[in-house]
């Protein structure tokens, strides 16, 4: 190795070497391969063609929240850090901790199997032939402070927390005040979408979290919204996904990546009930009471692994080891999403002892 180091630094740094680009690349990859390791599998036949024949680059799209496209270039030893460092660019984020906040997902048979890929991980290790293998960009952890100068910052961000919203992932304070905070954001998406008039109950419909809706009376909600604009001042596509954000920022679970728990091991915690993970802790919350049913900090986490589902009608689990030595304590779930869970727990952890 240290002889094929010398000759390739010595080649790429003659400018009258006829080889000079070629030694440049292959001295760049081999730095790569030392740094993150090999390939996990062996190029595929289009790839190894495209290679022979000069093409050493390949266009790819990632989807962006708010079903956004970024498109751009990856070469053989691309690894996700420089995919994700370069959207973030666009973005305006130049600082590394609020770069490590993002990951790419990778995504097929309609979404049905999902996983984060790793910083250090190489692009092409999870695209397939038949190029059915969807990459997009989250934000996976919220512990930097959000800044809002850049349009494509805000409208990433803001279509990010909506979708979230709307699924019902962030829960709502369930009080006497819900259908004045429901209108609230209800006007907030209206006004983003660049809209003046009213909105019609169909809108306000599509503007509330699903698990909210059986909640809510449709006519009180729209008294409501009408009394909110006797006193709100309409707002700018901008500033309205900004008030969005910084609205569902005060929510219970803003900033944890949350999953529908459809049974568990400890029989005290009601179901159904939701699981949290960021990059401090996992929690479990009751769905309905919104009770914190339990709390399991991340340093505590011992090991994890997935569990199959009993029957061919089952549900996959994930089962966490955590606690000390003297007190090891064991918990599972059964949830559709086990095997995500799983890696974005894993790359939460890793990324936090990356940090300084």
């Amino acid at each position: 190795m240290p002889y094929a180091t010398k000759f390739l630094q010595q080649a790429s740094a003659d400018p009258a070497s006829t080889h000079q680009d070629l030694a440049r690349t292959c001295y760049g990859n081999l730095r790569k391969m030392i740094m993150y390791g090999g390939r996990r599998h062996l190029p595929f036949r289009v790839e190894m063609e495209a290679l022979l024949k000069g093409r050493g680059s390949r266009r790819i799209v990632i989807v962006l929240p708010g079903a956004l496209e970024y498109t751009t270039k990856i070469r053989t030893f691309t690894v996700a850090a420089e995919v994700v460092r370069e959207i973030c660019e666009q973005m305006g984020i130049n600082e590394q901790e609020e770069i490590q906040e993002f990951a790419l997902f990778a995504s097929k048979n309609g979404g049905k199997m999902v996983r984060p890929v790793r910083q250090n991980e190489y692009i092409h290790d999870y695209l397939l032939e038949d190029s059915s293998v969807i990459l997009d960009l989250r934000r996976l952890s919220w512990k930097t402070p959000l800044h809002f100068e850049n349009e494509i910052y805000i409208n990433i961000h803001y279509s990010q927390v909506q979708r979230d919203y709307l699924k019902g992932m962030l829960l709502l304070n369930y009080n006497s005040e819900l259908e004045k905070q429901v209108g609230t954001m209800a006007l907030f998406q209206h006004w983003a979408r660049g809209l003046g008039s009213p909105p019609s109950n169909q809108e306000l419909m599509d503007y509330t979290p699903k698990p909210v809706l059986q909640l809510i009376n449709p006519q009180a909600l729209q008294s409501q919204v009408n009394r909110l604009l006797e006193t709100m001042k309409p707002l700018g596509q901008q500033k309205a996904k900004i008030q969005f954000v910084e609205h569902v920022i005060q929510l219970p679970l803003f900033g944890y990546n949350v999953y529908p728990v459809e049974r568990c091991s400890e029989p005290r915690i009601p179901l159904p009930c939701i699981l949290g993970a960021n990059r401090d802790q996992i929690v479990v919350v009751a769905s309905r009471s919104q009770e914190l049913c339990c709390c399991i900090p991340l340093k505590e986490v011992q090991r994890m692994r997935t569990l199959r589902p009993l029957d061919d009608s089952g549900v996959p689990g994930l089962e966490v080891n955590y606690g000390s030595v003297e007190n090891p304590q064991t918990m599972w779930f059964e949830l559709q999403q086990a095997k995500e869970l799983y890696h974005t727990i894993t790359v939460i952890l890793e990324e936090g002892e990356s940090q300084p």
